[in-house]
């Protein structure tokens, strides 16, 4: 309460000295778009843009081509809509775009779905770098060390390597600029649940040829279930060295640690036993009766009382780039990863019926991983028969040693439903299953934009992967042993776009992709010994401006096919190899600048997934996957001519199952989240109010832990300052 009553102060006595801050400037790279999202509309003559169609984005191609002229779906996240969402935690803050579904369990603690695909389908990257398997290595990011977030979406292993099949989600950290001058950013926030973010960010040049750049922030929160305490703190640091106009080199260093909330989900009951179940949160059955979700054990922990789910992570990179003239440019860049992670809990909660007890285990794991990486790429442009033509041929090589520790134990016991005696893990184990993994990889990839005509443009990709994969077992007896094993796999993506108009695109693509059939490639076992799985994707969509630009929307419908994939019956046992995976789907997004004050927006997705043959599951639905997700918004700026900003947002997510075997299903909600913020000076003060209606719901269903759920926050406030100077 002491820290909440400082951050507090410190807020109060920013509102009431607002005359020591100075305004920000926002600046325009030379090299490359800035997301027009990030200006003010009242500091240019043209109307901002919110979908970023002007934005080179690298996750959708090395070849700087503008997203309006790329055939795939792309969405940007600027700084400055980060900013305006109050720096919130990077799932939160991709609710805003087309079909994001994500969840926080701790056991998987940055997990997605999108398009039909979830978790080690949906890849995540750290300026630009694989860390691993989402569902091992993500961790809870919040938006203050960012710059931006892109998101690519389908297959894309033909740009990434294998694994990335649902979208790519790339979280790029803030760096210098050369010809910035000096720049301050501070942020303090205090919300519900004694949640209390600060960040501080500073920039500036140290002589004519080098620029800083330093950013850290922190969190800390009780969390809305007891003894939650979700905690992270980030720091980020780079330099940038341009000693002329054809070379510049940044050295950064992105450091993080965190603790996860202490939140491993709500047991899944039955009717008969829940005296006050919660309305239109969960349907199905389970052993005993119907399933539901009983209000009384809405906040309550089942944890132990001296869990761990801790870790610290270092990434540093050298990005190289050397630019001959406007034609040929070379760029290098090295990166190295060391992460130290490891949970001691108790993980599953299952209600006993006969009992009516929680029953509980007790789980040790850890992991040691260090990834070294290169790649380097040349760029070069050219005619080919009087047409435009830009390449980029480059290679990709890296080496992960990842070291995972195991250990189940003997369950803590089982406890009351509404006043669990939390108990202790008991130590750490005194003997391990160990799994050391080797990885290494190789690739070669190759980039091309040919301009047919002026309004056609051609774009081919093409990869070439070996990966040379090493598993041990050391005094572990479960199935499978060591074993190596090489995989080849070849990506591809091939596209076309359309000018119908200077304000209109059309566009469509296949692309591949690739990715272990039955689990992550670090923890894949020798009785999975099989190819990697292959996935296809055709696209086709437009991106259009409308209304002299006060209108953007996009379109996109889509399909994807999995083969060649594994999966578990409901005996644990391991079926298919030759089964599938298949979505359907559409996109849209949209936004209107109805008057110079006024902003709506709105988007709309479809997704039809299933799976395809297989014993137990044929035809069922993929867990986490909603076939509708809707969101709306709007803004509104100077309210009655004074310096308030008010908007608010809609967001409707469709029933899901928590299991590929959907015999429990995660029943549709619906949130409301308002804002209202006061501009002073250079100084933002925001008071933010989210889940209006204090809807209960399901946000998300952990497939290895099958019989609890992760519920959504409540109503909860948030009051924030920020500043630039």
């Amino acid at each position: 309460m002491i820290k909440s009553f400082l951050v507090a102060m410190a807020i109060l006595g920013l509102m009431l000295n607002p005359f020591s801050i100075v305004n920000a400037q926002t600046k325009l790279s030379e090299e490359k778009s800035t997301p027009t999202s990030t200006i003010e509309l009242d500091e240019l003559l043209v109307y901002p843009s919110v979908l970023n169609f002007d934005f080179s984005s690298d996750t959708g191609s090395r070849l700087d081509l503008p997203i309006f002229e790329t055939p795939a779906s792309i969405t940007i996240i600027s700084n400055a809509e980060l900013k305006k969402g109050g720096y919130q935690e990077v799932g939160k803050a991709l609710e805003r775009s087309p079909g994001f579904v994500w969840g926080n369990p701790p056991a998987e603690p940055a997990n997605y779905s999108m398009r039909g695909f979830t978790s080690n389908q949906v890849m995540i990257q750290r300026d630009g770098i694989w860390l691993g398997p989402a569902l091992i290595t993500g961790r809870p990011q919040n938006g203050f060390n960012l710059d931006r977030i892109e998101v690519l979406k389908g297959p894309a292993s033909v740009l990434h390597g294998q694994g990335a099949i649902g979208a790519t989600l790339n979280m790029i950290t803030k760096k210098p600029e050369a010809g910035n001058t000096s720049t301050y950013e501070f942020l303090s926030s205090y919300g519900r649940y004694d949640s209390v973010k600060v960040g501080f960010g500073a920039g500036t040049q140290i002589n004519e040829n080098l620029w800083f750049r330093f950013d850290g922030s922190e969190y800390s929160s009780d969390g809305f279930v007891d003894n939650a305490d979700p905690k992270s703190r980030n720091f980020t640091g780079s330099l940038l060295w341009k000693p002329n106009d054809q070379l510049d080199v940044t050295w950064g260093v992105d450091y993080l640690e965190d603790k996860l909330q202490n939140y491993w989900g709500t047991p899944i009951v039955t009717e008969g036993f829940a005296a006050q179940p919660l309305d239109g949160v969960v349907a199905g059955t389970v052993s005993g009766g119907g399933a539901a979700i009983d209000e009384r054990m809405r906040f309550v922990n089942y944890n132990v009382n001296d869990e761990v789910a801790k870790s610290h992570q270092i990434l540093t990179t050298l990005d190289l780039n050397w630019k001959q003239n406007n034609n040929l440019s070379l760029k290098n860049y090295s990166y190295f990863i060391h992460a130290d992670r490891e949970w001691r809990n108790s993980e599953n909660y299952t209600f006993n019926s006969t009992t009516n007890l929680i029953d509980r285990d007790r789980f040790f794991v850890a992991h040691l991983q260090n990834t070294f990486g290169n790649r380097l790429s040349g760029k070069y442009k050219s005619t080919i028969a009087g047409m435009e033509n830009q390449s980029l041929l480059g290679i990709d090589t890296s080496y992960i040693d990842f070291e995972r520790k195991t250990q189940p134990l003997a369950s803590p016991g089982s406890v009351n439903a509404f006043v669990p005696v939390s108990s202790s893990f008991g130590g750490s184990p005194s003997s391990f299953r160990l799994n050391p993994t080797q990885v290494l990889t190789v690739a070669a990839f190759f980039e091309n934009i040919l301009s047919v005509t002026e309004k056609l443009k051609l774009v081919v990709g093409l990869r070439q992967d070996h990966i040379e994969l090493s598993r041990l077992k050391l005094n572990d007896p479960t199935a499978g042993g060591p074993f190596d094993r090489n995989f080849d796999p070849f990506s591809w993506r091939v596209g076309a776009v359309y000018e119908l108009t200077s304000s209109m695109n059309i566009y469509a693509q296949m692309s591949s992709g690739a990715d272990p059939l039955g689990s992550d490639i670090f923890l894949v076992n020798s009785n999975q010994n099989f190819d990697l799985s292959k996935s296809q994707q055709w696209e086709a969509g437009l991106k259009s401006r409308f209304m002299d630009g006060k209108g953007e929307m996009t379109l996109a419908f889509y399909h994807i096919e999995r083969q060649n994939i594994l999966i578990q019956d409901t005996n644990s046992s391991v079926v298919g190899g030759e089964g599938g995976q298949r979505s359907t789907g559409f996109e849209f997004e949209g936004s209107l600048l109805v008057t110079p004050k006024w902003r709506v927006g709105t988007n709309t997705s479809f997704t039809h997934a299933e799976f395809g043959v297989f014993d137990t599951v044929s035809g069922n639905t993929p867990a986490n996957v909603p076939e509708w997700v809707v969101n709306a918004w709007t803004n509104y700026s100077n309210v009655a001519g004074l310096p308030i900003d008010v908007g608010g947002t809609f967001r409707f997510v469709d029933d899901r199952f928590n299991t590929r075997f959907n015999n429990i299903e995660m029943l549709a909600y619906k949130t409301v989240d308002l804002h209202a913020t006061y501009k002073r000076g250079k100084g933002r003060f925001t008071a933010r109010l989210t889940n209006l209606f204090d809807e209960a719901y399901a946000l998300w269903g952990d497939e290895f832990y099958s019989n609890q759920l992760i519920l959504g926050s409540p109503r909860a406030f948030e009051i924030s300052a920020q500043f630039d100077f």
